[in-house]
C-alpha cells in the first residue's frame, strides 16, 4: 500500500507542475555549454590531454544522474579528438546523442571567428562540421552558437541561411565599451538578422553570461528571468548557462536549480533546451510579425579591435591557404573534368580542415600565447605545401592537354581568378641569355624584362601576360630578340613613374608626392607626406592582444626616420621600383 501512495503522489506532483507550467506568463530557455577555447592561454596538447576528458567525464556524469539535464556542445574538430583519443568515452557521448541529451551545436568545424576568415573559408567551416557530424551522429546542426567572439559580419546570417541553419547566437555584444543601438549595445535580446542578400536567420543578442551558475533555487520564480522575458516581444528569454575556457560542465547546483525549476510552479516555464530549441519553436519566421528584424553588422567598438592586427603571421599564413585553395580547387577540377587527373577530394579536405580549425575566435586573431602558434604556424604550413601540391599536380595535368609546340620553351599561365587577367608574370625558364623575347598565344610579342641570372642556370623573367577567367595560356619564351621597349615606366633616385602616376619620396624615404597624369593632379596635400609611422603606446593593459584604445588612435604617431636609405631596387621596361631601408630602435624595415 506504501508504495502504491508514493506513486499516486509523484503522478499528483508531476500533474501539478504541468498545469503551473502552462498557466506560466514567460518562458526561459536554459541552455547549457561548456565553452572551450581549443587554444588561448594553453596550447592544442593541453586541450586534448587534459580539457576534453574533464568535458567528457563531468557531463556524462551529470547526463547519468539528472535526466532533465540536456548538454550542448560545439566543435566538430573537439569531437573528433574525442574519437582518436578517448574511443571509449565517445562510445558514451555517441550514446546520449541519439537519446537527443547531448546536442550538437554549432554546426561548424570550430567556432570560428566571423570577420577575418573568407565566406568560402566559413562555408567550409560548416561543410566539414555538417559532414563529420552526418558520419558519426547522422544529425546536423541547425544554428551557430558562438558565445565568445569579438563581433559578427553581415556576412553571417546570408551564410548560415543558405546553408540550412535557422539561427544564431552570442553573449559577447555586452563587451561593447559604449551603447550602438540608442542607448542599448545590443538590437534587441531576441529577433531576426536579415543578412545583405534578405535572408533572415533568428538572432539571441544576448544570451547572458555563459559561466551563469544558478543557486539551488526554484528559477520558475527567478526574478532575473523575469526581468529579462519582459523586454522580448516574445515574453522569453534565452540564457546560457555553465562554464567557460577550459570546457567542463555546469555545477551540480546548477543542474538541480534547472530540475527545481521545472518542477515549479512560478510565473516563468523553465525549459531544460537545445541551443536550436528556440529557433523551432518560432518557425517559420514569417507567422511571427512581432518578432524584431536588425539589417546591418554586430560589431565591437573596442575589445576586439585588435585581432584584426595581432599576430600578423597568422593573418598572412591564412589568407595564402585560402587564396592556394582556391586556386587548387579551381585546378582540380579542371583536370578531372579532362579526365588527366582524378579529383583528389580527400587530400584537399584535410587541407582545409588543418588550417580553418585554426580560424578560431583566439587563434586567427592573435589573441593565443605564443606556444600555441607554434603549432598553429606548423598546421598553416602544411596546409599551404598541400594546396600548393595539388595546384602543381592539376596545372601539370592540364597542360599535358594544351598545345604547348612553340619555337621556344612554353610557360603555361594560370589564372585562378573567375574573371579574365592581364598582369605581371614572374617565371623562371632555362638560362636564356641576356636578351628574351616573349610572344602570346595570339603570336604577338609582349613587354618583358630580364630580373636576374641564377647560379642554377636559370633566368628570372617577367613579362606581361593575360589569360581568360579560371584559364589557361600558353606564351612562348625565346632567346634573343628585342633587347628593349618603349616603356613609360622611368625611375631615379628618389621618383618612379608609368603612364599613369609619378610618385617622389622625400629624404625620409616618404611619399611626399603622387600626381595623376591623366588630370595633372596632386593627391597628397602640400606639406604633408605617405608615412611609416607606429603608435608607440596603447594603455590596454587587461587585453593589450585584444583591444586598440580610442587614445591610442587619437594621438600623434611617431615617424620612423632613422638609418634612411633610398635605392633603386629594379629599373626596366616592364616594372621599376625603390628601396626604402630604415630602423626603429631594434626593428628594421624595408619597403618597396
Amino acid at each position: 500500500m506504501k508504495r502504491i501512495l508514493t506513486v499516486t503522489t509523484a503522478l499528483f506532483l508531476g500533474a501539478a507542475a504541468v498545469l503551473a507550467q502552462e498557466k506560466a506568463e514567460y518562458k526561459a530557455y536554459l541552455v547549457s555549454n561548456a565553452h572551450f577555447d581549443s587554444q588561448w592561454n594553453w596550447d592544442v596538447q593541453r586541450s586534448i590531454s587534459e580539457y576534453i576528458p574533464k568535458t567528457m567525464d563531468r557531463n556524462l556524469f551529470l547526463l547519468e544522474k539528472y535526466p532533465d539535464y540536456i548538454f550542448n556542445f560545439e566543435g566538430g574538430i573537439k569531437y573528433s579528438w574525442m574519437k582518436e583519443y578517448f574511443p571509449e568515452k565517445y562510445d558514451l557521448v555517441k550514446k546520449y546523442i541519439r537519446q537527443g541529451r547531448w546536442h550538437v551545436t554549432g554546426s561548424t568545424w570550430d567556432a570560428t571567428d566571423t570577420n577575418i576568415p573568407s565566406p568560402e573559408s566559413f562555408t567550409r567551416n560548416i561543410l566539414y562540421g555538417q559532414h563529420f557530424y552526418r558520419e558519426e551522429f547522422g544529425v546536423e546542426g541547425t544554428d551557430i552558437f558562438l558565445p565568445d567572439c569579438f563581433g559578427f559580419g553581415w556576412t553571417l546570417p546570408t551564410i548560415a541561411a543558405h546553408s540550412g541553419l535557422i539561427g544564431f547566437s552570442t553573449q559577447k555584444l555586452q563587451w561593447r565599451n559604449n551603447p550602438f543601438y540608442g542607448d542599448s549595445k545590443i538590437p534587441f535580446e531576441i529577433g531576426l538578422w536579415q543578412g545583405v542578400d534578405g535572408s533572415r536567420i533568428m538572432l539571441v543578442a544576448d544570451a547572458h553570461n555563459y559561466t551563469t551558475r544558478w543557486r539551488y533555487e526554484d528559477l520558475s520564480h527567478s526574478r532575473n528571468l523575469v526581468r529579462y522575458a519582459e523586454k522580448s516581444p516574445i515574453k522569453s528569454v534565452y540564457h546560457y548557462y555553465g562554464t567557460g575556457d577550459t570546457g567542463g560542465s555546469p555545477t551540480i547546483e546548477s543542474v538541480r536549480a534547472l530540475e527545481r525549476g521545472l518542477a515549479g510552479d512560478g510565473p516563468v516555464e523553465i525549459i531544460s533546451a537545445e541551443s536550436d530549441r528556440l529557433y523551432k519553436d518560432y518557425l517559420p519566421y514569417e507567422d511571427h510579425p512581432e518578432l524584431p528584424v536588425w539589417n546591418g553588422e554586430l560589431l565591437m567598438d573596442v575589445h576586439g579591435t585588435g585581432c584584426y592586427t595581432s599576430q600578423a603571421a597568422m593573418k598572412l599564413y591564412n589568407r595564402r591557404n585560402e587564396q592556394l585553395a582556391d586556386a587548387a580547387e579551381r585546378s582540380a577540377v579542371a583536370a578531372d573534368w579532362l579526365g588527366t587527373a582524378a579529383y583528389p577530394q580527400d587530400f584537399l579536405s584535410e587541407a582545409w580542415k588543418r588550417f580553418i580549425w585554426h580560424q578560431f575566435h583566439d587563434d586567427l586573431t592573435g589573441t593565443s600565447l605564443p606556444r600555441a602558434y607554434e603549432f598553429s604556424w606548423n598546421d598553416e604550413l602544411i596546409s599551404l605545401k598541400q594546396f600548393a601540391g595539388v595546384l602543381t599536380s592539376s596545372v601539370g595535368a592540364v597542360s599535358t592537354e594544351l598545345d604547348t609546340y612553340v619555337k621556344g620553351t612554353p610557360v603555361v599561365i594560370y589564372n585562378s581568378i573567375a574573371a579574365p587577367v592581364t598582369d605581371m608574370v614572374e617565371v623562371s625558364v632555362p638560362y636564356c641569355g641576356k636578351k628574351v623575347s616573349v610572344y602570346g598565344p595570339d603570336g604577338k610579342q609582349v613587354p618583358c624584362q630580364v630580373l636576374s641570372s641564377e647560379p642554377d642556370g636559370m633566368t628570372v623573367l617577367l613579362f606581361q601576360a593575360s589569360a581568360p577567367a579560371a584559364g589557361y595560356a600558353v606564351y612562348d619564351v625565346r632567346k634573343g630578340g628585342r633587347s628593349s621597349w618603349d616603356s613609360s615606366v622611368e625611375v631615379t633616385a628618389n621618383t618612379i613613374e608609368n603612364s599613369v602616376y609619378k610618385v617622389t619620396l622625400d629624404g625620409n624615404g616618404d611619399i611626399c608626392s603622387i600626381v595623376d597624369k591623366r588630370c595633372g593632379r596632386e593627391l597628397v596635400e602640400k606639406g604633408k607626406a605617405v608615412r611609416l609611422a607606429l603608435f608607440t603606446g596603447n594603455p590596454s593593459y587587461n587585453w593589450p592582444a585584444w583591444e586598440i584604445m580610442k587614445s591610442t588612435v587619437d594621438s600623434a604617431p611617431v615617424s620612423v626616420t632613422d638609418g634612411v636609405r633610398i635605392s633603386v631596387a629594379e629599373s626596366g621596361p616592364v616594372r621599376g621600383s625603390l628601396r626604402v631601408e630604415r630602423t626603429y630602435g631594434d626593428s628594421r624595415f624595408v619597403q618597396y
